[in-house]
């Protein structure tokens, strides 16, 4: 697994054993403990000199026998919360001096300054509130500065306690020595507290304040299968326990969740219990980000059953904030740690929210004011490395670097669904938190003080608006409250690739291939399965899945039996069709009739929609209770098969100068098998993967590109993502897969964002 960049190469092959160094740092180097390291790590190698803040930089001089040893220890042990993007060193004169000193900051900068992301508890905090008599013995609000909130409770920056969240709240006499102790972990630590001078937690029941002592309380309400509302870090959690399904039931009334999967949380012993972690799982889930990871269940586990229904994976996280510890533990047992939300819009943070009270029997909160919203990450681990399908708390705002400069400062919107939003700047990205689906007023609201806090943080203003090709996207509103900027709209399928090609820093020609639900494509139409050939510089489609037709257009996301009978429309399977129409009565025969006639639908080239067909044709389900849920049925069916050699046929055509790939032969010939249907369903797979390869291997016979880029909410599903990958490399290509940003809607921000950049550096 690729561990967090901690450092750049320091070429110590370069650095003199002895002498005098003056050594600046950048990136997330201030307020994530980065001089007090630097001063015990002088300190331990007996080295004199001075460490001070400049502008965005911390500058370091420093002298003796050992700087090489000392340079090593930065780069394998500096701060869990830094992230050093760029170090320079010069040798200078020796000065006289027995001391290392911190100095006071000089210089101003902010524009440069860089924002650490929140990150989970660490291992002495955790030892901390294990320990009786310890005066933070299981205190719900314990950190250093090696762990605990800071993107989510910062106001303003330079970061300095005044511009927190934490101003309420002035340190006691024991906290105010360890922030000034440059020897102690929590030196200029700016969340420092503990029970005399800190949060407080309550519990509010029907709405009152309760008298009891609010976590004894709440443990026992979630013991009797209540919901439970939970402050975090970066919003309200939904809370029960996973093992009993009348609290889940509950839970799912309250939220309106039909079938969708929960994130659990518990230790790592018990999560051991339900699923067979590998040693990159285990990394990733300790890791300081400490993202919700999607785990493979162990057969016929119960608890799987019970939160993700239908599936073979369950999402895990450990308990990354003192509180969430101390109810697990307390509990001893999984629970179910859903984000409080409605129907896909932003977490909610707000203590006076009103829809907390409609989602839980009791609200147990603190008084630690939230600041900027940061749903949990999600991520699966690809190949011994993350693969995100959500990325948000744990990692933003890290900036991503781009291969280029941009002399504009770009806002991109994003999309509608699983929204983000991406400030680009210079040589960096800042990609936003999740905000979820941008359909409703709250939603857009909380984009747009999302993208403002940003432009307020890092003292920008933008020059450029980009915006979804879709003239229905609701977030293209947004770009109205900025009349300074130029307007530039992004085709939704570019963007992904281009957002792949920006994290990996390509700049040349690739085949780029999104698979995805629907967006909307230049001619107007759906387009949902595309193949382009170029760069950032400028791509050009070339390429697509043979359209089919979705009666009732967005209907048929929802209802995906109305996709397979069109696809058996479409095959002239007449009985197969009649049969599937007459299960749903009057409404089968009118979808049936329509989709003859091509009325009342829209034709697309969607691999999504692709996937959902085939999986109702298999008798996986008629309706999607949520996003994607049966394709993801698909997978799980189809990985409970062996390998599979054969492949369906599919054919290769021309239109009009593009390349399409009809998977159609490949429907009916899986209809005719005589597989079981996991079988049917891994060998469908197996086919598609072989599609994308030839169909990539024909665009490239002209220009020779060997490198293919692969994005879209499709790619999700890492069973095609894997078999796609090894097809590719195994035929020569060179494979940029996304590990940054996700796949999906996530992540288009970032190609929005890049794509119009380029366009103005070419332009000027």
């Amino acid at each position: 697994m690729r561990k967090p960049k901690k450092s750049p190469d320091l070429r110590l092959a370069g650095i003199p054993r002895r002498g005098r160094l003056r050594i600046h740092f950048s990136g997330v180097v201030q307020g994530v403990g980065f001089r007090p390291f630097l001063y015990r790590a002088a300190k331990n190698f007996e080295l004199t000199g001075t460490v001070r803040n400049r502008g965005a930089e911390v500058v370091l001089e420093v002298q003796g026998g050992r700087l090489q040893e000392f340079m090593r220890h930065i780069g394998h042990s500096a701060p869990p919360l830094s992230h050093i993007e760029t170090l320079k060193w010069e040798k200078i004169p020796e000065k006289a001096g027995t001391e290392f000193v911190i100095l006071e900051s000089a210089g101003k900068g902010k524009k440069d300054i860089m924002v650490s992301p929140d990150i989970a508890l660490c291992a002495n905090c955790r030892q901390e509130m294990s320990t009786p008599g310890n005066r933070r013995f299981a205190y719900p609000f314990t950190n250093c500065t090696d762990c605990g909130p800071r993107f989510t409770i910062i106001e303003g920056l330079p970061y300095d306690r005044p511009k927190t969240t934490m101003k309420k709240f002035p340190m006691c006499p024991a906290c105010r020595k360890e922030y000034g102790d440059p020897g102690d972990r929590r030196y200029h630590a700016q969340p420092v507290s503990c029970p005399n001078c800190g949060p407080t937690l309550q519990l509010k029941v029907k709405g009152g304040i309760g008298k009891k002592e609010p976590l004894a309380t709440a443990i026992g309400l979630l013991k009797k299968g209540r919901v439970l509302a939970v402050k975090g870090i970066g919003g309200y959690h939904l809370a029960c326990r996973a093992n009993d399904p009348k609290a889940l039931e509950r839970l799912r009334r309250f939220k309106g969740r039909e079938r969708k999967p929960f994130a659990l949380m518990a230790t790592l012993a018990m999560i051991g219990k339900h699923c067979p972690l590998t040693v990159d799982e285990r990394r990733l889930l300790q890791s300081p980000q400490a993202p919700i990871v999607l785990l493979r269940a162990k057969a016929g586990d119960r608890l799987a059953r019970l939160s993700a229904p239908g599936q073979n994976r369950i999402g895990f996280m450990l308990p990354y904030s003192p509180l969430h510890r101390l109810l697990v533990e307390q509990m001893n047992e999984p629970l179910v740690m859903t984000s409080a939300n409605i129907s896909d819009e932003p977490i909610l943070f707000d203590d006076a929210a009103p829809e907390l009270p409609g989602l839980s029997d009791a609200v147990l909160s603190h008084d630690r004011p939230i600041l900027s919203f940061a749903d949990d990450s999600l991520a699966v681990i690809f190949r011994k490395e993350p693969y995100f399908f959500r990325r948000s708390r744990g990692y933003v705002p890290l900036a991503i670097a781009l291969p280029f400069a941009s002399a504009k400062t770009v806002l991109a919107l994003g999309g509608m669904l699983k929204t983000t939003f991406c400030l680009l700047a210079g040589k960096r990205a800042f990609v936003g938190p999740h905000i979820g689906d941008t359909e409703s007023n709250p939603a857009l609201a909380a984009e747009m003080r999302a993208a403002l806090h940003f432009m307020r943080l890092f003292s920008l203003r933008a020059d450029v608006v980009a915006v979804d090709k879709h003239p229905a996207y609701p977030n293209r509103l947004l770009a109205a409250s900025f009349p300074q900027a130029k307007v530039v709209e992004v085709q939704h399928h570019e963007a992904h690739v281009a957002s792949v090609l920006a994290e990996n820093g390509e700049t040349g020609a690739v085949v780029g291939i999104a698979l995805d639900g629907t967006g909307y494509g230049d001619d107007g139409t759906a387009w949902g399965g595309e193949f382009f050939t170029g760069g950032l510089a400028g791509m050009k489609r070339t390429g697509h899945l043979r359209p089919i037709f979705l009666p009732g257009g967005d209907a048929a996301a929802r209802e995906p039996w109305r996709t397979a009978l069109s696809l058996l429309v479409a095959l002239g399977d007449g009985k197969r069709a009649r049969r599937l129409a007459a299960r749903f009565g009057r409404r089968g025969e009118q979808v049936l009739e329509s989709t003859r006639e091509r009325r009342g639908g829209v034709m697309t080239s969607s691999c999504g929609r692709l996937f959902d067909g085939v999986a109702s044709l298999l008798g996986l389900g008629d309706r999607n209770s949520y996003e994607g849920e049966l394709p993801a049925l698909l997978q799980a069916e189809a990985e409970k098969a062996g390998p599979q050699k054969e492949r369906y046929p599919y054919a290769l055509e021309r239109k009009d100068g593009i390349c399409v790939l009809n998977m159609l032969p490949a429907v009916e010939a899986m209809l005719a098998d005589k597989k079981t249907r996991s079988e049917k369903a891994r060998c469908f797979h197996l086919t598609l993967a072989n599609g994308l390869l030839d169909t990539a291997i024909h665009l490239t016979r002209a220009s020779g590109i060997r490198k293919a880029a692969l994005s879209g909410g499709v790619f999700q599903n890492t069973l095609l993502l894997g078999m796609s990958r090894d097809l590719f490399s195994q035929n020569g290509f060179e494979v940029l897969l996304q590990r940054q940003v996700p796949p999906n809607d996530g992540g288009i921000s970032l190609g929005q964002a890049a794509l119009a950049a380029k366009k103005f550096i070419k332009e000027s």
